[in-house]
């Protein structure tokens, strides 16, 4: 019996197709699909399966993101050039002991400060990952405008500048590492992240290889300082417009503060489920999720955040009125005046998701203005106070969440190192 067979690759193009019998291996035929040229090449640089073996936020991003990184080659030369001439690359009156000395004091701080950020916000990127993928650029861009202003300083200032463009790209270098890396994450669908990663350094370096020829006929045209200034804020201007528009591309499936708090409050307000893509266009690129949160009307702002059980029992700011209370799952302290309430979660040991705390404190700020008319004390010994959801309703709504897209495995909540509350016992794990 005569039939045709396929091999296809994961995105379901035919790479070879075979046509004969099966009882004749002799007449099995085989022709290769010719590939045109500049599909070829495009391909070279993307994903294996691209399309289906990544979200469809990926191209976008990837196309905002070189180009962004063109501009950010041009300023780079452009930097460079200026520092060399600050170290007396060309001047034979400046000492080579000098220049050696402001490097290294420069490396060795920037390192230090490597150390630190990545200790101090290590655990805060992934979370926030789109804020700080932009807010490495604002750094490195930062620098960059250190670096023009190293010719024309003397000794002593100029090493305050080095060091301090330094320390800029080091915090540089840290989040944008460790942001990309959750993206990617983010982007890879099929166990792909290894080959994406190679793929998007294989990216880079055409793009950066480009924006370096292109770099390097602008350093030789341009000499005048002003034109030169000039110039630096119109590709900085450019590098960081892509760099938002290539996050603001991204739809992260995980809840962080930001993300969950949009997502509660609309099912407050209006009982509706939001996708990943719905929020990607509501959320902010340009603050961190800190936790904000305000009450229905807007009369009360203020925000949320985790904590030990220390900071709820014993945190007492003057002028403030304060209440907590305690659920199977947390503990939740809430501190208000004139118009502003500060919320503080400490989670009890074996609570393995924050989300529903979140929640619960989302709706409290929701409700907030309303409880405080009935008095928060009365309101919260209530059995049934305002806006009261029952754990029923909340499964619901999360099966809902998941349903719609959202990825409710990850802690995107805590920013910092997670905090649990022992109840009883010694304090010893165990007892």
């Amino acid at each position: 019996m005569s039939r045709t067979m396929y091999d296809i690759d994961p995105a379901g193009n035919v790479i070879t197709t075979y046509t004969g019998t099966d009882s004749d291996k002799e007449t099995l035929r085989s022709e290769k699909t010719k590939v045109p040229l500049a599909k070829a090449v495009f391909y070279a640089f993307l994903p294996a399966g691209f399309p289906h073996t990544v979200t469809d936020d990926y191209l976008p991003y990837q196309t905002y993101d070189s180009l962004q990184a063109f501009a950010s080659s041009i300023t780079s030369l452009l930097a460079n050039r200026a520092v060399l001439e600050g170290l007396g690359v060309g001047d034979s009156s400046t000492s080579p002991t000098g220049a050696l000395i402001l490097k290294i004091t420069g490396d060795t701080i920037s390192r230090i400060a490597t150390i630190l950020f990545a200790h101090r916000m290590g655990q805060a990127i992934e979370p926030e990952c789109k804020f700080y993928r932009f807010l490495a650029d604002i750094l490195n861009d930062s620098a960059q405008f250190l670096d023009l202003l190293t010719p024309a300083l003397p000794y002593f200032p100029k090493l305050g500048i080095i060091v301090s463009a330094g320390v800029l790209r080091s915090l540089c270098g840290v989040a944008a590492n460790a942001s990309k890396a959750s993206l990617s994450a983010h982007f890879a669908l099929t166990g792909n992240l290894a080959e994406l990663n190679a793929k998007e350094a294989s990216q880079e370096t055409i793009v950066s290889l480009l924006g370096m020829l292109v770099g390097s006929l602008v350093v030789r045209l341009v000499e005048d300082k002003q034109v030169v200034w000039v110039l630096m804020m119109v590709l900085v201007g450019v590098h960081l417009a892509m760099n938002y528009r290539a996050v603001r591309c991204v739809k992260m499936r995980t809840l962080n503060r930001q993300r969950a708090t949009i997502v509660f409050r609309e099912w407050l307000e209006h009982n509706t489920i939001l996708n990943p893509d719905h929020v990607a266009q509501r959320e902010s690129i340009l603050t961190s999720g800190r936790g904000n949160v305000s009450s229905k009307s807007g009369e009360y702002t203020g925000f949320c955040d985790f904590g030990t059980y220390s900071d709820i029992m014993s945190w007492n700011p003057r002028g403030y009125h304060r209440y907590d209370f305690e659920t199977n799952t947390y503990f939740l302290g809430i501190w208000h005046r004139a118009g502003n309430f500060y919320m503080r979660l400490a989670l009890k040991e074996g609570t393995t998701s924050a989300l529903g705390a979140w929640f619960d404190a989302v709706n409290h700020a929701y409700h907030f203005d309303s409880a405080l008319k009935d008095g928060l004390q009365s309101h919260y010994e209530n059995e049934m106070p305002l806006g009261y959801v029952s754990d029923e309703q909340k499964d619901s709504l999360f099966s809902a969440l998941r349903t719609a897209g959202w990825d409710l495995n990850t802690n995107a909540l805590e920013t910092r190192l997670p905090i649990r509350v022992r109840v009883g016992g010694d304090g010893k794990k165990g007892m």
